[in-house]
């Protein structure tokens, strides 16, 4: 038997074959099989320049596997029509439906699936009978599959057999076929396919992991002496070595053959120069990316791949002004056309039984960019009045029934006539011809139809866009005769089950490239690079979801009962993953690996941690180096981008005479609370807005329904300590019934909560209830004093006595002394231990308004948090002239537990030190730089986000 002969996979595969081949003397007879269609390009361009080749000769056939199985199917059995996956599901749901009429298993009791119900199970249900001709399997019924699938998967495969006969039954009765069943034919025939291929020389180039068929039909052929044998692999395995992991499946293979192997070619090791890129998202990617082919201005031979399709846009904005070869396929149901498309089918689905569309439907078609491209600028001045027209009208209505008033302000001065042409072969697109549509075909007119627009009338934008044209391209090329010409075509669906079938469509439709020139930067998917070699690639996305990536879950076959089946599971695919990794970097000269580490946000938080296999190469460079590698080392580098503060391009407000005086005004006769030393602090702008110009709060009703929550739950405590006042008493023993029955009728009797959906009241009062029980779970022993009351005192500043009081929510007599408490149902602020000893004391004593410390204010905000604890113990001590031992700030959004403002190691000395001294001194500076200041700056920061504000600064 002829052995397996294995080029280095870290040599030039393609080049490699084409050299030996080329000096053969039976060179035209050979038929070279390739993995796809991909390399058989790069061969044929190979062989076309090669110098050892004399002109003319005959060239060998070159081909692929899916192209060869259906010459060979086509030779032994006639040509047959090939079923696209609409005919084939529709050929399943009728199988499926004849066996549940019969009435025998679990179909039987399970209600009757309609056509749009069944399309996804339909779906599943094809590919698995694809699965079982590749692997040339005799499928099994699979019993009691119950605990595994779902109770309609396991109805399905309960009677596996039977509808696998009855689909075969089918397709030859109807003389089609599939890829798959094509090479189960080749294997069932593989004697008559070696007579047919008898006096050529078969060339089974860079296969790895082969199907059942496959193998049956190769190995036939191979020990017929027609076949040889060529890996693209690790040459360890000629000499039966230890061999690199990843190369599994062909050491299986081999010994399954019990074939020897060769090495054609130089076997010397080469090393790739690696590197490695940490981005913290797929921004931080592209602009590696953008630098690295900045870098280098030279990209012939150099590849960008990707793994994930969805990338490729994002990635062609960043690549370099030159000729680049796209070979991938980019999902079609992703492209702005498919979201028009999506559009128009909801705009039927939504349709009521009056014929009248939902007013935002309207509104999405009239501002898609495809449809406002269709005409001038007095066509899109018309559509931007239609589309207020429908937002100030009824919530349902037919666009087709506006008057523009042509004439008349603000279309005065635009002709209808031209407008209205256009307006009208866009409505009798986009809604009369998807209204007439019962059928598939009928959808297919009408995608049509749509395409016929679009090319018209939007031809000059077109050509401007060639990504689009390509799109409408595929649409009307693939999509639209798919439609037309599967088995059910003509019959007559209700809309659901057409709409379900065209969404099957274009999800499994790919807008491809053209894949020329074959030299220069190439853009790639995983798949593409296959038995292919680059100078340079550069890999984006490699993380373990993208490679080897997530196994999906099968709801029809998962992977416990794929080996039930005989089929391959995900162990496999992960060969196959790790194979085509390995055996791309090894070819490279130099790699560059983007990756991406961190959270990805979204409904389900989830964190991107790198692939297993750029593991293993941090592995074996950490191995070589005897040391880690840690992110910032010259082999992994981060993606690193300039931090700056946030600009904000918006000045502060001059604080004029006017101003001033204003502001000495208020202070001495409204005076100040803590809020409102805390608003200055936070943002002297904000501070300047709410207190001096009196601006209206533009809130959110959130916002302020947490304020009136806030409110009640004050209430509420009040009522339930008035009784202890003065006494000490055990709050956590006390009543929990009696705190929840106060809190709950507070709640009642507010209007805000009343007009409030049940479900919303109802979440409210039980978060409520929950806040109170948790808090009165954390009291222990307590002398309750004050309740809401009132303290006040004067503070001086640049010669100004300046009222200052507040509310005390609660001052108790503990064994330390005097402790004041804060309810807080929202955010906590408090300074931090170390406060009272940093630098900025000594920043603030030496503050000159002259010549003003610009970051001392945001730097004492940010170390201060808030100053209402400092001021309640400033208060309390002024007002009753007494010196309190701490305050502490409840917090009832959580656990309800006191977050003290001291620490339990500052003694009655240090204490006394802090509020006799130091708060006073706080407190002095912060109004004095409030009357001195020459500007009220605002301060970014994340309360600009829900600031009310926000539209009066600037920001």
């Amino acid at each position: 038997m002829e052995p397996i002969r294995i080029i280095p996979w870290t040599r030039r595969f393609v080049e490699g074959l084409g050299d030996e081949l080329t000096g053969r003397p039976e060179f035209s007879d050979h038929v070279v099989i390739f993995t796809h269609d991909r390399p058989r390009r790069y061969m044929r361009e190979y062989l076309k320049d090669h110098i050892g080749l004399p002109r003319p000769c005959r060239m060998p056939q070159i081909t692929h596997m899916a192209a060869f199985v259906q010459q060979i199917r086509d030779e032994l059995s006639g040509p047959m029509r090939q079923a696209n996956r609409l005919d084939r599901i529709e050929l399943l749901y009728r199988i499926v439906h004849d066996l549940r009429r019969d009435g025998s298993g679990l179909l039987a009791t399970l209600p009757e699936l309609s056509r749009d119900k069944f399309l996804p199970w339909g779906g599943k249900l094809a590919d698995l009978m694809e699965d079982l001709f590749r692997q040339d399997a005799d499928p099994m019924d699979i019993a009691l599959a119950g605990g595994e699938v779902a109770d309609y998967a396991a109805a399905l495969l309960e009677q596996l057999s039977a509808i696998h006969e009855a689909y075969l039954k089918e397709l030859n009765h109807r003389g089609w076929t599939t890829g798959g069943l094509d090479l189960q034919f080749a294997a069932a025939n593989a004697h008559a396919v070696a007579d047919l291929m008898d006096g050529k020389r078969i060339v089974a180039a860079g296969f790895y992991a082969l199907s059942h068929a496959e193998d049956v039909l190769m190995k036939t052929l191979w020990q017929r002496g027609l076949l040889e044998v060529w890996w693209h692999s690790d040459p360890a395995i000629a000499y039966r070595e230890h061999s690199h992991w990843a190369v599994f499946e062909h050491r299986a293979w081999r010994d399954d053959w019990h074939a020897s192997a060769v090495v054609h070619g130089d076997e010397t090791e080469r090393q790739t120069e690696l590197r490695f890129v940490e981005g913290f998202d797929r921004h931080s990617q592209l602009k590696a990316l953008g630098e690295e082919l900045g870098r280098d201005p030279e990209h012939s031979d150099t590849a960008v791949v990707l793994p994930d399709p969805g990338a490729l846009m994002p990635v062609l904005h960043h690549l370099p002004e030159e000729d680049v070869n796209i070979s991938m396929g980019y999902p079609l149901d992703r492209t702005p056309l498919a979201r028009l498309l999506e559009i128009l089918m909801r705009l039927q689905e939504n349709r009521d039984s009056d014929g009248l569309y939902f007013w935002k439907d309207c509104v999405a078609l009239l501002r898609h960019p495809f449809i406002r491209m269709l005409g001038d600028d007095d066509y899109r001045r018309t559509l931007h009045l239609h589309e207020g027209a429908l937002r100030i009208g009824p919530a349902r209505v037919d666009p087709r029934h506006w008057d523009a008033p042509y004439g008349v302000s603000p279309l005065d001065d635009v002709s209808g006539v031209a407008v209205e042409e256009t307006r009208k072969a866009v409505f009798n697109t986009c809604l009369t011809l998807f209204e007439e549509a019962d059928t598939l075909a009928g959808v297919a007119d009408a995608l049509d139809g749509f395409g016929r627009l679009l090319h018209e009338r939007g031809k000059k934008v077109l050509i401007a866009h060639l990504m689009d044209a390509e799109c409408l391209h595929r649409l009307l090329h693939g999509a639209s005769p798919a439609l037309r010409d599967t088995l059910a075509s003509h019959e007559r669906f209700a809309l659901p089950v057409l709409f379900a079938m065209l969404r099957q469509q274009l999800s499994a439709e790919r807008v491809s490239f053209e894949p020329e020139p074959l030299s220069g930067l190439q853009v790639l998917g995983v798949l593409e690079t296959r038995l292919l070699h680059f100078r340079k690639l550069i890999l984006m996305d490699a993380v373990e979801e993208r490679i080897p990536g997530t196994n999906p879950h099968d709801p029809l076959l998962p992977d416990t009962l794929r080996r039930e089946l005989g089929l391959p599971g995900v162990r496999r695919r992960d060969y196959v993953a790790a194979y085509n990794f390995h055996r791309l970097v090894k070819g490279a000269d130099e790699a560059v690996i983007l990756y991406q580490a961190g959270v990805q946000p979204g409904l389900l938080d989830s964190k991107s941690i790198r692939s297993r296999f750029v593991e293993q190469l941090l592995w074996d460079e950490e191995k070589k180096r005897g040391a880690i590698v840690e992110v910032g080392d010259a082999l992994l580098q981060p993606v690193t981008m300039r931090s700056s503060p946030v600009p904000t391009g918006v000045t502060g407000i001059p604080v004029t005479d006017t101003i001033r005086k204003e502001l000495r005004t208020k202070l001495a006769k409204q005076g100040l609370s803590p809020t409102r030393l805390d608003a200055y602090l936070r943002c002297p702008k904000q501070f300047f807005f709410e207190y001096l110009a009196r601006l209206r709060e533009d809130s959110r009703p959130e916002d302020e329904l947490n304020r009136h929550l806030g409110n009640v739950i004050h209430d509420t405590l009040q009522e339930f300590l008035t009784p202890h006042l003065g006494r000490t008493v055990d709050i956590s023993g006390l009543s929990q019934d009696n705190l929840t029955s106060i809190f709950e009728r507070h709640l009642t009797e507010k209007e805000e909560f009343q007009n409030l959906p049940f479900d919303a009241r109802e979440s409210i009062r039980r978060t409520g209830r929950n806040r109170l029980l948790s808090f009165m779970a954390h009291q222990g022993t307590t002398k309750p004093l004050y309740l809401e009351e009132r303290f006040s005192t004067t503070l001086t500043a640049n010669g100004l006595d300046i009222p200052f009081f507040g509310f005390l929510d609660r001052v108790d007599r503990r064994d330390g002394g005097i402790v004041i408490l804060d309810y807080k149902t929202g955010t906590i602020k408090k300074p931090a231990a170390k406060f009272w000893e940093g630098d900025l004391w000594e920043r603030m004593s030496k503050h000159d308004p002259a010549a003003p410390d610009e970051s001392l204010l945001p730097d004492l905000a940010k170390a201060l948090g808030s100053v209402q604890l400092p001021a309640y113990l400033h208060l309390y001590r002024n007002d009753r002239d007494e010196i309190p031992w701490d305050a502490a700030l409840v917090e009832l959004k959580n656990k309800g537990e006191e977050k003290p403002l001291f620490i339990n190691k500052q003694d009655e000395e240090a204490r006394n030190e802090i509020i006799v001294d130091q708060i006073p001194e706080l407190l002095g500076f912060i109004v004095g730089h409030m009357i001195g200041a020459e500007t009220f700056e605002g301060i970014p920061d994340t309360h600009c986000q829900w600031c009310s504000f926000r539209g009066n600064c600037g920001q």
